[in-house]
């Protein structure tokens, strides 16, 4: 997978585009352990722990046809309904 950088300044929304991105690589990896081969780095623990409970969290609703603020952009992304 190639290297990707998102650089921004704070409150701009990069934890809830690193969250997207490793859903993203997730659900078009075929293989099921993709999940260790993903590194998503942040600065602050903090930051660590949100992206973390967002991506969790997300799974969970994407799973159970719940609300997920990652939906219509990964069916997009993915060419699903």
């Amino acid at each position: 997978m190639p290297l990707k950088v998102y650089k921004a300044s704070a409150g701009s929304g990069k934890t809830f585009t690193l969250a997207r991105e490793y859903i993203l690589m997730l659900l078009k990896d075929k293989e099921r352990m993709s999940h260790r081969r993903i590194l998503g780095v942040t600065f602050t623990l903090k930051a660590t722990a949100e992206m973390k409970e967002r991506i969790i969290d997300s799974l969970f609703a994407l799973s159970t046809h719940s609300e997920s603020k990652y939906r219509e952009w990964l069916s997009s992304a993915l060419g699903m309904s």
